[in-house]
This record gives C-alpha cells, structure tokens and sequence, in this order.
C-alpha cells in the first residue's frame, strides 16, 4: 500500500458528477465481483467494482475506460478519495446530526420521491406497454356517432350513446360494417371508404381507442361503443401484422394542372412514360430531377427520407409501405398528382433503449396526465383521509379570513387547546392543527390558501393527501436500490458542501493589506494594451449626420451635440462618452487610434448608422494600478486562497483518517471488459 496524490478537482465538479451517478445504468458492471479494495480512506473501502462503475460513468462510458491510461486512473481515483475525506470530516464533525441539513435532507427527499415513484412505478411500464404495442400495426375501421349540442349548449351524451349502442347492435348481428359505417358514420373522412382507418401503431389514436383495438382479434368488432374525445366509436379490428419500422423512400411527382383537375390523361400519360424509362434502367434520381415537380425533394433525386406510418398522405402511405426494397411502384394518384414511388431501404422498429426518451416524451402527450391522476388517486385513497369539520370551523372563527395560508403570523390567534386537537385523520396518521401548521410553513404548495369558509376544508384534504402521499413513499429505499443511493449521494454531497464552507470558503479573507501583497507579487499579470478615449455622436440617418458634421464645422460643442441628438442606447446621458478603449475593440477605437487627441473624426459608416468621434485622451500600454486592478485581484486572490487552504485541508484529513492505496489493482481495471470484447 503506498499514499497518492493526483491533481486537484473542485467541489462543484465532485459534487455535480456524484449526483447524476444513480440516473445511470448498471448492468453493465452487475456480473462483475469486484471487492477488491483499490483504496481504504479512514473506515471507508473503495471497491475495484465501485471505482471502475463510477469511472464509466463519469467519463464516456465503457469506451473512453477501456482507453483510459494508468494517469486519467489516479487522477479520478484522487477526485474520488477527496471526494470520502470531505464526507468523513463531515460526519466527524457532526454535521449529519445537523437540524438545518436534516430539514433539508427531508425536503429534497418529498420533492424527489413522487415524481421518481411515478417515473419508475408509471411511466416506465406504461412506456414499455407502448412499445410493446408498437411492435404491432393495426389496421381498424370505425363508425363514429358525435354527441350533438343544443342551442343552449347541452350535450346529448344519452342520445349519443343510445345511437351507438343501436349500431353496434346491428354490427354484431352480421350486418355489413362497411355499409353502416356509410349510413351513420359521422367521419366524413372514411364514411366512403367503410370506416377504414388504414394502418397505425399505439400513440397514433387515442389512448381509449387504442386500449380497446389492442385487444382484438382480427375481423372482431369491439364489445361496446368507445368514448372519445370526438364522440362515440363502434370498432372493428381488420388486420393486424408487424411493425415495419422505417423505410427510405424516393419518388417522382407529375402534377395534374390546378387549373383543370378533371384532365389527368398528359399527366397520366408522362407518369407512365418516366415509368417506362426506369423499366429499360433509367436511373431513378436523375429522372427525379429532370421531371419531378416536387419542389422539396426533386433536387435531391426525389429523396423524402426515412419516415414511419402516417408521415404521407393515405393513398401514398398505403402503396409505399407494401414495396419491398428497391421496388417501384406503378404511377400512384394523390390530390397532388401521379408518383412514382421507390422504397431505397428499411430498418426494423429500434429497441427499448433506443426509443424510450421518444415514448416518454409520446406518453407524456398521450395519456400521461390522466393516468397520473388515477395513479395518485389509487395511492390516496388507501388512507381513508377524513376532516374533522368541527375543528375546520373552530379554526375560521379565530383566522383573519380575509388572509392566506402566506400571511405573517396567520395562526397567533389559535389557542394552543385547538392546535392540540386532531384535524385530519388517516390510516396510521393523525394530524393536528399544529402539525397541520408546520406542514403548511414548509410546503410551498400549501402556500397562498385562502382562510375563509370556501377553502379550509380543501387545504385540510391538501393536507391528508400530502400526508398520506408521504407514507406511501416512505420505503422508496427498500424498494429502489437505486432511490437509496441517489439519497445517499445527495445527502453526502450536503455533507461535503457544509464542511467544505467551513474549512475552506469561510476560512478565506479578503483584506486590502493581502490583496496588495498579492498584487505586488502578480502585478505583471494586470496590465493594459495601448487604449484611446473618444466620444461619439451616433446616428442612423446621413442627412442628419450631414446637419450635425456642419454644425460642428461652424464651432458647435461636440458633447453637447451627442448629449441632445446621439442615437446609440445607453450613451445621451454621457454625451457619447465611450471612454478607454483597446485599440482594437471595433471599427471605431482602431480610426481614434490613428487620430490626435482633441481631433474629430468622421462622419464613418458604422453597424446600422453613421459615427462623428472626438479623441479626447491615449493611454500607452503599461501595468494597472491597484485600484485599477482590485476587482481583478480579488477574484484571483479567492480563488488562490481557497486552493490554498483547500490543499492544506485535504493534506490533514489524510494525516487524520489516513489514505492507503493498492495502486497495482488499477491496472487491472476493466480487464474483464476488454475479455469480452474481444
């Protein structure tokens, strides 16, 4: 064993990399036994295993460590054993006893444990539910039924129902569903063509539509009308078969004239001559940009790209996606005219992986909200929240009930008897005004109620809801591994960062006598290039810059000029001061430049005006005073100091709790990775 130094990483940085590390996978490393100690830091063992997983993790992956060299190993190492002492001094210190950081600790844990339940509990499942789905296409007609509105703006939902309900009937008993769909369909758009909704994937409908075609077989109708958004549907599922994926598409595009849409035979007839071009080997894409008048895709030999169902109109969709790769299509009619299709190649649907951020986002649009509501609901309601009214109103005889819950000193007036009282109940839980009044000093969301008659009871509910939510939660740990060390990473990287103020930040003193000695010392490093001082009258108009040039030439003052008539924001009020300027700041410290001081330069062209420069002063280059360079000095004299300080920090933490490391087990690091690669 042998101590080891690397070079320095910073608190942000430390703490930045450990908090994202429970977001990552792992599978990766899980076959892998690693228990080899790679460092002991005080009582704390650094596995082999948890050094290379926190290694993948944090610099590009199985990758960049299967390239990493034994240097970028220490050095991360080193991140990592700064990283422990912190956190051991911190606990030697106390600091996770601590009142203000528990309170805190506690917060991060309620705003972090609902939306991670319903991440892991909700959103993942019905996200693989999606995909799974999606390996499908599903081939439906319907008939849909609206509900009608009255004048007054009444729906009738009964009578909606009781149609759809009629039709169904007659469906199921035989009757030809294309030629209902054609008497009471109300979808104008597929009535014509038997209802026929043509080939589509889960998140392409809606969630209830879908919910009900995914669990038919082919030629079955559904077993009630379906409730949407746009009425009532009686479905029938007519084909089902694999997902395609993605294909690779080119066409060619022979408009028919807008101005006679009746005659198609010229474009029928070119249609089928360019066809006939490409049967004896014309190339395809140079007769797409000799003759395809699709403006968007002609130039590029009518390449429309990879695209998935329902990227182009249905006549077009349904003869694309029946070609093999590298077949052509016969000349295919649209409302844009005849096409001539060619599919270049396909790819299969991606995996889970590839496409869970795509779905998560899909999801989200698709029914995310409404299944959350239920989630949280089902969640609830396992609590038998109950209010006690009569403390609710023992409570608003005593508020100002003019007031909110945000309110300074909204609660004085209640007597501790009625804080002792229980005000809601729920299974395992019995909250009291005053613990009903803690709750709602902490939690923001329960901020700005209104204390009147109309709310409290709503706030109660808030209350129960919030209460039992946090009892549901509460084994977030036993059940997601990944939740207790994401909590334990926060809670140590609050840890870090109180003893590192302490020891560091707190310990930094920012005192003129030691700035000076630090400038005295770096003083070369603050220096000016060769600078001039103008002012400037600008103007976007020439003929007005023409009128000030003459009214300076007859012996008008030039601030006075640029303090009444200067158009460039921010400098009326200084009457075109720009002050020291770097030569070569812009066009026009390089022309001050080259002029004399009292001169006046102009009128020149400028951005969006026209300039007149008076040179008022030159400053050759040379070092900065030390008022000149204080703000300067200060920054960089922190910033000295903390590294300092943190130096001597870190040197004593491993004289207090010590530092071993087995640095010949860091080239044995991802060897196994490399095996099975090879």
């Amino acid at each position: 064993m042998k101590h080891t130094h690397a070079h320095r990483f910073t608190l942000p940085g430390i703490f930045a990399l450990m908090l994202i590390l429970s977001f990552l996978p792992t599978e990766i490393l899980q076959a892998q036994d690693k228990t080899a100690v790679v460092a002991e830091i005080g009582d704390y063992e650094l596995s082999l295993g948890e050094f290379e997983e926190q290694y993948i993790r944090n610099n590009g992956g199985v990758e960049a460590a299967l390239k990493s060299t034994p240097a970028e190993r220490e050095e991360f190492l080193e991140l990592l054993i700064k990283y422990r002492l912190k956190v051991l001094e911190a606990r030697d210190k106390g600091f996770h006893k601590d009142e203000s950081i528990l309170q805190e600790l506690d917060e991060y844990r309620n705003s972090l444990a609902i939306p991670y339940l319903t991440e892991r509990a909700l959103i993942d499942p019905k996200v693989e539910e999606l995909y799974n789905r999606r390996l499908t296409e599903m081939r439906a007609a319907h008939i849909l039924i609206r509900i009608v509105t009255d004048s007054l703006g009444r729906q009738d939902s009964l009578g909606a129902l009781n149609k759809a309900q009629e039709v169904l009937k007659r469906a199921q008993s035989g009757e030809d569903f294309a030629a209902l769909a054609l008497e009471f369909s109300d979808d104008r758009g597929t009535k014509e063509k038997g209802g026929d909704l043509l080939w589509f994937t889960a998140g392409m409908t809606v969630p209830a539509f879908d919910n009900v075609i995914y669990t038919l077989n082919e030629g079955e109708i559904g077993p009630e009308p379906v409730r949407t958004m746009f009425g009532y549907h009686i479905v029938k599922l007519l084909d089902k078969q694999p997902a395609r994926g993605e294909i690779e598409v080119k066409h060619i595009l022979v408009r028919v004239p807008q101005e006679t849409p009746d005659d198609t035979t010229a474009a029928w007839e070119k249609a089928n001559a360019i066809l006939d071009s490409l049967n004896t080997g014309s190339d395809f894409a140079g007769l797409a940009m000799r003759n395809s008048e699709d403006p968007g895709s002609a130039a590029n030999g009518g390449d429309l790209g990879w695209v998935g169902r329902r990227k182009f109109v249905p006549d077009f969709e349904i003869v694309a996606f029946e070609l093999g790769v590298n077949e052509v299509s016969y000349p295919v009619r649209t409302q844009f005219g005849y096409h001539i299709i060619k599919v270049t190649g396909e790819r299969p649907p991606k995996s889970l992986e590839e496409s869970k951020q795509e779905l998560k986002d899909l999801y989200r649009r698709y029914s995310y909200e409404k299944d959350n509501e239920e989630f949280l609901n089902n969640m609830v309601a396992k609590y038998n929240i109950s209010v006690n009214e009569d403390v609710t109103r023992a409570i608003i005889a005593v508020v100002d009930t003019t007031a909110t819950t945000s309110a300074p000193g909204w609660h004085k007036r209640i007597k501790d008897a009625l804080k002792e009282r229980v005000w809601v109940t729920l299974k395992g839980e019995e909250i009291t005004v005053d613990k009903a009044i803690r709750m709602i000093e902490r939690d923001q969301e329960l901020q700005s109620k209104a204390l009147n008659r109309g709310t409290m009871s709503k706030l109660a509910n808030s209350i129960g809801r919030k209460k039992a939510i946090s009892l549901a939660t509460m084994d977030l740990e036993d059940r997601y591994p990944e939740f207790a060390k994401l909590m334990m990473e926060y809670r140590e990287g609050v840890l870090l960062f109180r003893a590192e103020q302490e020891a560091v930040w707190n310990q930094v003193k920012v005192e003129e006598p030691r700035l000076k000695d630090y400038w005295e010392e770096h003083k070369s490093e603050y220096t000016w290039p060769d600078r001039v001082r103008f002012s400037e009258i600008f103007v976007t108009s020439d003929s007005l810059m023409n009128v000030l040039h003459d009214s300076l030439k007859a012996g008008a003052n030039f601030y006075e000029l640029a303090g009444r008539h200067t158009q460039r924001s921010g400098y009326k009020a200084k009457n075109g001061e720009w002050g020291f300027q770097p030569y070569d700041t812009n066009e026009l410290s390089k022309a001050a430049s080259t002029a004399g001081i009292g001169s006046i330069i102009g009128p020149m062209k400028f951005q969006y005006g026209y300039s007149l420069l008076t040179i008022s002063d030159k400053d050759k280059a040379r070092e900065k005073t030390f008022e000149e360079a204080q703000s300067e000095v200060s920054s960089r004299f922190q910033e000295y100091e903390s590294k300092r300080l943190e130096r001597e920090w870190i040197d004593g933490l491993r004289d207090k709790f010590g530092v071993d490391v087995d640095a010949s087990l860091l080239k044995e690091a991802f060897s196994d990775l490399k095996s099975e690669q090879k």
